[in-house]
């Protein structure tokens, strides 16, 4: 069970992807491997701002002839698994999706694309070797949860990138200038497979707002009040709440305010949730079980909840203000 608690005051003042296959074909500088590592955004929390993360991409390459200089652009493709959609990508969790992105740059502006697929471009990089040289590179890859997705629903999703949705490819020539495009790319291609996944995670968020019951002179008739909280939770997870006054230990929606000072005198009170003052508030609440609570199901976005209060006795009570403390427990 997971608990979310807030305090607020009671008051009474008492008153006296998809790519294509590139053709192998002669060249000089070539590339053996490449290769990125899993992008993991691990938990994502839909109630506020989307996670970033990071994956690094390595590959080597050569200059496979004993002959002179030679500069390629080597070109880094990211299609979309299925050819499915690229801006925004999504992950999936069953018919569920979470929209993301991969981007080129670590302020999430320049999408990695594919030559092959899609508007947006793959990275592109330029090598210069001599004859029988290598090189080992290494390139970052930044990728985002979109934000404003308040109705993701919780759960385990991930998208898949095979062989055929990335690609290296080269475009290689004599010299020490690298083509600087895509088009026309000489070698074979080379894969780099990867994994992206995300858990949704359940969560709830509460605010309150101060009750007050006014102002009334002792013994006279007991005066109620109402306010409101304020419940976030998770698209499609249920919640329950229970209200617990803490000036003395209650379940049931009893509770106590105390004077000030060295006032030992209190007043007695009792918490509703519907504004005839008929049903009790309480804190006999789990994450499965209502009990005197209140139940909802999250929206992704704040639910109003009334709160009602009544005070059941003033009796020889001496002026003061008085006033308790109630946790709010928001259980999913």
């Amino acid at each position: 069970m997971t608990t979310r608690m807030l305090h607020y005051v009671v008051a009474l003042l008492l008153i006296g992807c998809g790519l294509f296959w590139v053709a192998p074909a002669q060249a000089t500088i070539t590339c053996s491997t490449a290769a990125m590592t899993a992008v993991s955004f691990s938990t994502v929390n839909p109630l506020s701002t989307q996670g970033t993360t990071s994956a690094n991409l390595t590959y080597t390459c050569q200059n496979s002839t004993g002959g002179g200089t030679h500069s390629a652009t080597l070109c880094f493709s990211i299609g979309e698994p299925g050819g499915n959609q690229t801006n925004p990508r999504l992950m999936k969790s069953g018919s569920n999706t979470l929209q993301f992105q991969l981007y080129q740059n670590p302020g999430f502006t320049t999408v990695w694309g594919s030559q092959y697929f899609g508007s947006n471009t793959p990275l592109i990089v330029s090598v210069t070797l001599g004859g029988g040289a290598s090189t080992n590179g290494t390139a970052t890859l930044n990728a985002q949860v979109l934000g404003g997705q308040t109705t993701a629903i919780p759960g385990t999703y991930s998208d898949n990138y095979a062989n055929g949705d990335t690609a290296l490819t080269i475009n290689d020539q004599a010299g020490n200038t690298a083509p600087g495009s895509c088009s026309g790319t000489q070698s074979n291609t080379v894969f780099f497979p990867f994994n992206v996944t995300a858990t949704v995670q359940k969560n709830c968020t509460v605010a309150a707002n101060d009750l007050s019951l006014g102002s009334v002179a002792a013994g006279t008739t007991p005066s109620s009040g109402s306010s409101t909280l304020s419940v976030s939770c998770s698209y499609t997870t249920p919640y329950n709440v229970g209200l617990a006054p803490l000036n003395v230990a209650n379940t049931n929606g009893a509770g106590t305010m105390k004077g000030t000072g060295t006032n030992t005198n209190t007043v007695t009170y009792q918490l509703y949730s519907n504004s005839g003052l008929s049903t009790v508030w309480g804190n006999s609440v789990t994450a499965t079980s209502t009990g005197n609570g209140v139940a909802g199901t999250g929206s992704g976005v704040a639910q109003t909840l009334n709160v009602y209060a009544k005070v059941t006795s003033t009796t020889d009570v001496q002026p003061d203000n008085y006033s308790d403390t109630v946790q709010v427990n928001v259980n999913y």
